[in-house]
């Protein structure tokens, strides 16, 4: 448990934080009812579409972040296992040879062979 908690605080330091999504539309909302009255319900329209489009852009660009992020996620959890089986193979040599070390330096009668 603490290693996969340890791998996910390093993967969002790693990481950093996302960088918001710029949209690609290219219509701009009309203040036609800034001054309290709305001189035609087709410029409300227009407005309401527009804001939909940019909030689809925007759902798509995150959707987007999203997956990129997920990948670098998924190998940065490859390379902590990799690193993880390294370390466990080096850990089980360092044992073999401080066994050697211990045995070598036994007094000859009490060594097995």
């Amino acid at each position: 448990m603490r290693k996969s908690t340890a791998a996910l605080v390093l993967a969002h330091f790693l990481l950093g934080f996302p960088l918001t999504a710029a949209a690609a539309v290219s219509c701009s909302p009309q203040a036609s009812g800034v001054s309290g009255v709305i001189s035609d319900q087709a410029d409300v329209i227009a407005a309401v579409n527009c804001l939909g489009q940019q909030l689809a852009e925007l759902k798509n660009a995150a959707i987007a972040a999203d997956r990129v992020e997920a990948g670098r996620i998924e190998e940065l959890a490859r390379q902590i296992s990799a690193l993880q089986m390294a370390v466990d193979s080096l850990s089980r040599r360092v044992s073999a040879l401080e066994a050697n070390v211990t045995d070598v330096q036994r007094p000859l009668a009490t060594r097995p062979w």
